[in-house]
Parts: C-alpha cells; sequence; structure tokens
C-alpha cells in the first residue's frame, strides 16, 4: 500500500468518524455546585483567615467571562486544634487587584488565634445552601537559620565569595523557601519611612544589556525528612555580586544623606505536604502561554474543592553597619 493510499484511508476514516458524531463537540464537562474552601493557617500573625465560595459555571467557555465573585456568606467556620477550638467570623478586607472583581473580600476570620507548630488542626466549613466540608493540617514545626559568612553583606569576603545560609528543617516540612530583604529608612520631607525591598537569589544580563531578576520559589526539600524530631540541614545560596547590585541601585535612588540602611532580613518558609502539592500544582507549569492538561486539581477539601494547608516562617536579622 503507497503513502497516498495510507493518507487517503486515515482521512476518509476521520471524516466517517465526524459524520457519525451526533452530540455537538463542548469542552466544558459535568458541572455540580460544590464549596471551594481555602484557608492557610501561619504564624505571622495571630490571626487566622478562611475564604468560602461556590464552584461557578460560566456562560460560556471562558472561566474569565465569569465577573461575579462567588462568595458565600453566612458559613460556619470553625477549626479544632488540640488546645481548643476557634470560631471565624465574617470580615471585609480591600481586594487589592480589582481588574476582574470590583467588590472588596469577604472573609472569614479568627482572633486571637496564634498557630502551634507541629500540631494538627481539623477544618470544619458548613452553609445551609451547600452542605458541609472538611479537611485537616499538621504544621510543620520550627526550623532554624543560620549564617555562614554574614560579613559579605557588610562588605566583607573575599572577591569570589557568595552568600550562603543554612536552613534547619524539621521532619514534617515538604516544600522551603529562603529570601533575603534589605530594610532601610528614607528621608520623604522630614519624615523617614522605612521601606523593604526582596533581594534576587541571582541576575542574569540580557542581550540589551539589562538584567533579569531570579527570586526564590518554593521548592521540594532536598534531605529525606525521615528522622523523627531532628532537625536536617539545607544550604541556600544568594550571589554577592547580584546583591550588591541591589544595595548599589536603592544607595544610588536617593540623594546623599537620604537614605539609611538598616539591617537585613533572612525569613525561612516551611510548608506541609497538602499546601506544597498545591502551590506545585498550581505554579510549578512555568509557561504563561499552555494550560496543563495532564493533572487533575490538586484538593485536600472533602466534599468540596480548594485547600487547607499551613506554613511555618522563622528569621534573623543582620544589622548593616557599613553603608
Amino acid at each position: 500500500m503507497t503513502r497516498s493510499s495510507v493518507a487517503f484511508r486515515a482521512v476518509m476514516c476521520c471524516l466517517a468518524l465526524v459524520a457519525g458524531c451526533e452530540d455537538p463537540f463542548t469542552p466544558k464537562g459535568p458541572y455540580s455546585d460544590k464549596l471551594v474552601v481555602y484557608g492557610i493557617l501561619t504564624n505571622r500573625s495571630d490571626t487566622q483567615y478562611v475564604r468560602v465560595y461556590s464552584t461557578y459555571n460560566p456562560p460560556g467557555v471562558n472561566p474569565l467571562d465569569q465577573t461575579a465573585d462567588i462568595v458565600l456568606r453566612g458559613a460556619n467556620v470553625a477549626v479544632k486544634g488540640e488546645a481548643g477550638s476557634f470560631q471565624f467570623q465574617e470580615k471585609t478586607t480591600p481586594r487589592v487587584d480589582k481588574s476582574r472583581y470590583t467588590d472588596d473580600l469577604l472573609v472569614y476570620a479568627s482572633y486571637p488565634f496564634s498557630l502551634e507548630a507541629g500540631k494538627t488542626y481539623s477544618l470544619n466549613v458548613s452553609t445551609w445552601e451547600m452542605g458541609a466540608v472538611s479537611a485537616a493540617v499538621t504544621v510543620p514545626r520550627r526550623g532554624r537559620i543560620q549564617f555562614l559568612n554574614s560579613y559579605i553583606l557588610n562588605g566583607g569576603g573575599s572577591g569570589d565569595e557568595n552568600i550562603v545560609i543554612y536552613g534547619w528543617i524539621r521532619e514534617l516540612t515538604y516544600g522551603v523557601m529562603m529570601r533575603l530583604y534589605l530594610i532601610y529608612d528614607v528621608l520623604e520631607g522630614n519624615t523617614w519611612i522605612k521601606r523593604q525591598e526582596e533581594i534576587p537569589f541571582v541576575d542574569s544580563p540580557n542581550n540589551d544589556g539589562s538584567k533579569v531578576d531570579f527570586y526564590p520559589v518554593l521548592r521540594r526539600r532536598q534531605t529525606s525528612g525521615i528522622i523523627p524530631g531532628k532537625e536536617q540541614n539545607e544550604t541556600f545560596v544568594f550571589i554577592k555580586t547580584t546583591y550588591f547590585d541591589k544595595l548599589g541601585a536603592i544607595l544610588s535612588r536617593y540623594p546623599v544623606g537620604g537614605v539609611h540602611m538598616k539591617r537585613a532580613l533572612v525569613v525561612l518558609t516551611q510548608v506541609d505536604k497538602d499546601l506544597y502539592a498545591y502551590s506545585k500544582r498550581v505554579n510549578g507549569f512555568e509557561d504563561p502561554f499552555s494550560i496543563r492538561t495532564d493533572l487533575p486539581d490538586y484538593s485536600n477539601i472533602s466534599g468540596g474543592h480548594g485547600i487547607f494547608g499551613a506554613l511555618v516562617e522563622d528569621s534573623v536579622f543582620v544589622e548593616l553597619t557599613a553603608w
């Protein structure tokens, strides 16, 4: 059989399949209303937040055609820990990005609610319209930060010596991230105003001479994490030349005497297994021009959709005395 005859038969088979299909094609699958819950417990604050929504069926095939936020009011939201239960109340907070939804955010908040590292918390959300959902999370334990060569931040060290920071990671941690910030004061009129700016771990030159900054992202822990009660050391590196590029840019942004460098802040973030899995599913396919269809949505909400996770942060300061 020649190549042309094979191609002809293949085309005829496709036409026959199309002709035999009586139902019109639609990319939209079956739809049912379900609760969607987002809650990330954190030690950043003594207030915890949960957001409660409903799924929605857009009028067409583009989800962005839905221009009303399907938030649910009147939900009963509670989190139970080893030290007791926490009830959440409706609150309104400003929405930063109003390009799609123009109203402010409705959230459920509980205060005071200080997170206990290493403990397990269970979430229960119920509504009159859509029933109840639940989830649970075990919070990672606190870690530690240790500088190998903090003197570089004040201009010390050899020419090719980069900034090295150790993060001591605990066994309940699945995802980690280390970030570096510069904290400084700037003079505006007669008032000193505090500023904070994150430092990329490396920058890379473009063909036009400009540079692209690369900031730390959440990644899978590199150590095994199977030693109960033990810390394991992981190394994080910030390129020295990138640090001084950003430091110099800040100092040159203001007139002489108009900026005071105060300190460097290092933050170690550790997240639980469900929050790590959800983050990687949402952000792991780093291609802004494609839609990933080979993996289903990730959720640990029993009976609904969304995520109930936890993160803990540890931080250290380094005083900047040379600038």
